[in-house]
């Protein structure tokens, strides 16, 4: 299948660069239910939810923002091999972008987020991964349109175990919105 999607990303204008966002917990919550591959642990509490690993940035993935949950540094991240829907930040030292795990958002579901709110340990790793993407957006939106691409086109097993089923989430998000 020869799909051509249009893939850019959500940038705050002013200082042309990708932004962190979280997501409002209401919406993780709905969408787990349809997909229980949607980041969300129902045995945590709902405020650990709303911090990891719904940070993330906003990317145009077929015509609709998908966002893309960065995730905190986890000594396994460094031994990850690189696969087509994982993008690792510095080689897994700041953690990873996971793009199997990428949603569809609308607009009021995104609450902007500050680093500068955060305690100096969070703040160096935020940091370092607010950089990291703005330096690699290009990279980014190839990866994000690329497991779209393959989610939905192929029929590899594995690729879907672990991707989000992104069309079922898509119809989803619409009807969350209506």
């Amino acid at each position: 299948m020869n799909l051509r999607l249009y893939c850019n990303c959500r940038r705050n204008l002013s200082i042309n660069k990708l932004k962190l966002y979280r997501i409002k917990i209401e919406y993780i919550k709905y969408l787990y239910k349809y997909d229980n591959r949607v980041q969300y642990n129902p045995k945590m509490k709902d405020i650990y939810t709303e911090r990891r690993p719904y940070l993330g940035v906003v990317l145009k993935v077929n015509n609709l923002n998908y966002f893309v949950p960065l995730e905190h540094p986890r000594k396994q991240h460094k031994e990850f091999k690189n696969n087509p829907f994982i993008f690792k930040i510095h080689k897994g030292k700041y953690g990873l972008l996971g793009f199997n795990n990428m949603i569809p958002i609308n607009d009021k579901e995104l609450i902007e987020f500050d680093i500068n709110k955060e305690s100096d340990k969070y703040k160096q790793i935020l940091i370092s991964q607010y950089r990291f993407c703005n330096k690699h957006i290009q990279e980014i939106l190839a990866k994000a349109n690329d497991t779209y691409i393959r989610r939905i086109s192929e029929s590899n097993v594995f690729f879907n175990k672990v991707c989000c089923d992104f069309k079922l989430l898509e119809k989803k998000c619409n009807e969350w919105d209506n």
